[in-house]
């Protein structure tokens, strides 16, 4: 009896044994993701570098026509449920974005997410068929916020590659998401359909140019939600950049002809420069002249009043600032109330270096680890 006993218990144990073995070997992957989950003492932020397949080009082929449809999808590959409404609070324009090259040659990318505090993830992707990057991800798009961080053991997080906001990748092509009031594209009924979240997911794995990146847009139908309106912001490691931007159904590509470009919460095309490249509106030129030493935060001409302090900064420094004086630039155009966070992209050597909340002595750097 014994003997049986002791048979019973040993292949018990093997069987217990087998079965952990399977699972490591068939999560390997995804226990290496979540194992890979680290919060930032003192900030919001973690960080978090993404093993496993995504299954993103399997999206591109099926698409998604709304938020809904988009998260249906995510849902059924992360095999968990994110509640959309986490994601689609409103939101209020006010947003910063610029490129700049340093004293040595090396071009970068800046901008601020000026929204209410959530936690904030620094993401790397290293799909098997697409471009290594890092980006910054706005987790509370996967449902988290200020009562519910994040942990290793949520599977929400495996939704992050979804909800990039702006990065980099190995080829130092940079993308930012900044809204604007309005967006629409001409639909094609033969292509499938994205929205600004995949369109930067589709920039950062797939181009190597900023026209790559326009040439990928146009493969597709986009959508664009009530909530998140926007253009994107191209740049390379070359000095080149592009705003791209729907407007009247049309894709319009505004190229930088300076050292340097800028953008804020509203289409360039659709408004009016001066000679010398400033906002011109005829109402904001009358709100300038009777301002009274307004903050921009308190005027509905926010976005032209950063725009033209960026401008003013870039065009006298010939677009050249070091990594200091752009979160100083970052800073001085920031929301006082609600910066989610700062990040600068150096696109030359592939970093990124980021603060949350407006702590701007709290800076954090990731690198994404690959030589070009």
């Amino acid at each position: 009896m014994k003997k049986a006993f002791k048979i019973v218990s040993y292949a018990l144990v093997a069987v217990i044994l087998l079965t952990f073995s399977f699972v490591g070997v068939r999560y390997f992957d995804e226990i290496r993701t979540m194992s890979s989950l680290k919060p930032i003492e003192g900030t919001d932020l973690y960080t978090m570098e993404f093993f496993a397949d995504y299954h993103f080009d399997e999206f591109l082929q099926v698409g998604a026509a709304s938020n809904i449809e988009y998260y249906n999808y995510v849902n059924n590959v992360i095999d968990n449920t994110i509640d959309i409404n986490f994601g689609s609070e409103s939101m209020t324009n006010a947003c910063s974005a610029f490129t700049f090259r340093d004293s040595g040659g090396r071009h970068y990318m800046a901008r601020n997410y000026d929204y209410k505090t959530n936690p904030v993830m620094l993401l790397v992707t290293s799909p098997e068929n697409a471009y290594k990057s890092i980006s910054t991800v706005n987790l509370n798009c996967l449902g988290f916020n200020s009562e519910n961080d994040p942990n290793m053991l949520d599977l929400r997080l495996f939704g992050a590659p979804y909800f990039p906001t702006d990065g980099v990748n190995e080829k130092g092509i940079s993308v930012s998401l900044l809204q604007v009031n309005f967006s629409r594209k001409k639909k094609d009924e033969s292509k499938s359909t994205i929205g600004i979240y995949a369109a930067a997911r589709l920039i950062l794995d797939h181009a190597d140019t900023v026209d790559k990146a326009v040439e990928l847009l146009e493969d597709y139908n986009m959508y664009f939600d009530s909530s998140l309106m926007a253009h994107l912001f191209v740049a390379d490691s070359k000095g080149n950049s592009e705003l791209i931007e729907f407007v009247d159904g049309e894709t319009y590509v505004i190229e930088n002809f300076e050292p340097f470009q800028i953008a804020s919460n509203f289409n360039n095309t659709e408004e009016s420069f001066d000679s010398d490249g400033y906002v011109y509106p005829r109402e904001y030129s009358k709100w300038l002249k009777n301002s009274g030493g307004v903050s921009a935060y308190d005027s509905e001409y926010s976005a032209y009043v950063r725009y033209d302090y960026m401008r003013d900064t870039l065009y006298n420094s010939s677009g050249i600032l070091s990594l200091d004086d752009a979160f100083k630039l970052l800073e001085n155009v920031a929301s006082p109330s609600k910066l989610q966070y700062s990040v600068i992209y150096d696109m030359t050597s592939l970093r990124a270096t980021v603060i949350t909340d407006n702590d701007w002595e709290k800076k954090t750097t990731a690198a994404l680890g690959v030589h070009k």
